[in-house]
């Protein structure tokens, strides 16, 4: 009799293992499609900033969507980029090694210029990397659009850029990297999704 409650014992312990075992690869499978499932299901009355006309109107706006982005304590006084169609609030890092950088927010190329200076900006950042949503992944990048905005918070000053333009190009290309004579955010990222075939590259310019 208790051979027989063990052995029943035992194979609903199985079944149970092999239960979760099923859950976690389904999680794992599905979680990358959420980000997308997400960005279906917002409202776009709240996202779609390329109707946006007034510059204090857009500011107010994007104020507002920044205000409900997960925010980290630890990071909120340093310098970040924001991008609050797609939900990324990630601190900006300084440093020579391009994968330090990258494993802790977005990167800055040492040889691209900032906000206060003019010129271009160039920040880089993973596409995939935390088990999505993440806010520190430019999971959605190719959800922007000309006229969407991006933030960027430098030395506590807010700087806000128009979209102007998104493009592929092969990892080789290094012309995204060019000085230019406006005050430019070039933001960019592999593409597709899981490959570094291409980059996907946004350029966007700073507002008056």
């Amino acid at each position: 009799m208790k051979l027989l409650i063990k052995r029943r014992l035992l194979k609903t312990l199985v079944i149970m293992l092999e239960f979760l075992a099923i859950a976690l690869v389904a999680f794992l499978v599905i979680s990358p499609l959420l980000p997308n499932l997400e960005y279906g299901l917002a409202e776009q009355s709240t996202i779609n900033q390329a109707k946006w006309q007034d510059l204090s109107e857009m500011k107010k706006q994007t104020v507002q969507l920044i205000n409900h982005l997960p925010k980290n304590a630890s990071i909120s006084k340093v310098n970040r980029v924001i991008i609050p169609k797609i939900g990324v609030n990630s601190p900006i890092i300084e440093s020579p090694d391009a994968r330090y950088a990258l494993n802790r927010g977005a990167w800055r190329t040492p040889i691209s210029s900032t906000p206060d200076k003019g010129g271009n900006m160039v920040l880089s950042g993973h596409r995939y990397k935390y088990l999505p949503p993440n806010n520190l992944t430019f999971y959605l990048l190719d959800k922007l659009v000309v006229g969407d905005v991006i933030s960027v918070e430098w030395q506590q000053k807010d700087y806000y850029y128009w979209v102007k333009k998104t493009k592929i190009v092969e990892p080789t290309d290094v012309s995204i990297l060019n000085p230019t004579a406006t005050t430019t955010l070039t933001v960019y990222t592999c593409d597709p999704i899981y490959s570094q075939k291409h980059r996907l590259v946004v350029i966007a310019e700073l507002t008056n």
